[in-house]
């Protein structure tokens, strides 16, 4: 995807994000993330866009320091709401705004800090949204295209970090996309797209959207054929942003 459909995708996700907390109480549980009800979601991802866009706008070349500065105080359950769509508004006009040529901090391999920014801040927020939408009894499908490119970003960024795993396979089918075979091992995970049927310990599969919640340990519909203690050892995977 480039830059600015991922800006599409943020300012999409986020409006959907939005439209789902408004239909439910601050104080509902949200499934995929137990200890938190929809107030800390907001509060979360309302902090993350202001932490970005800080970043992006200042040009940043850390992501320490003034960042609760930046993004200031969290209000009160009364102006939550409004102050997440204000963030979300400001974050998109941010990287629509920013230069090609930017230069500042990231935590993952990109073409360009812009390409990083504008995309994990899609996801994240996709992401969230889908959380938001569960809390709601309403879950969401993504464009094929996000979620493939999730997926993506998901096993060749965050996965790839370094831990030790108990070693075993995951093949990864997501509708009629691009597979993926996922080695666990000593040195961590890796992954590569699959296209050869080859054998592996657990296999699973679903639509793109399904697939991607999966790998961030969100509720998912998916089909797990194989052994899926293997399956269950990609949990150890946590998403964190630096």
């Amino acid at each position: 995807m480039e830059i600015g459909a991922h800006i599409d995708a943020l300012d999409h996700e986020g409006a959907r994000l939005a439209a789902a907390a408004a239909a439910v109480s601050l104080t509902d549980p949200v499934p995929g993330c137990p200890d938190w009800a929809v107030r800390d979601l907001l509060s979360h991802i309302g902090y993350v866009h202001r932490w970005a866009a800080a970043i992006v706008a200042g040009r940043l070349d850390g992501a320490t320091g003034s960042s609760d500065e930046a993004v200031g105080p969290v209000p009160g359950d009364a102006g939550l709401l409004d102050w997440y769509v204000e963030g979300h508004g400001a974050l998109v006009e941010t990287l629509r705004a920013a230069p090609f040529d930017l230069e500042c901090f990231t935590f993952l391999p990109a073409p360009s800090p812009l390409a990083f920014w504008a995309r994990r801040q899609a996801l994240e927020t996709a992401v969230h949204g889908a959380d938001a939408a569960t809390a709601a009894g309403k879950p969401i499908e993504f464009a094929d295209e996000l979620a493939h490119d999730g997926i993506e970003e998901t096993l060749l960024g965050f996965g790839a970090r370094p831990r030790a795993f108990e070693p075993g396979s995951i093949r990864l089918l997501p509708g009629a996309g691009p597979a993926w075979r996922i080695d666990l091992g000593d040195e961590g995970a890796r992954s590569s797209q699959d296209a050869a049927e080859g054998a592996a310990d657990v296999t699973i599969s679903g639509t793109p959207t399904q697939v991607y919640l999966w790998l961030w340990n969100r509720p998912a519909t998916v089909e797990i054929a194989g052994d899926p203690t293997v399956a269950d050892r990609w949990k150890q995977v946590r998403v964190r942003w630096s």
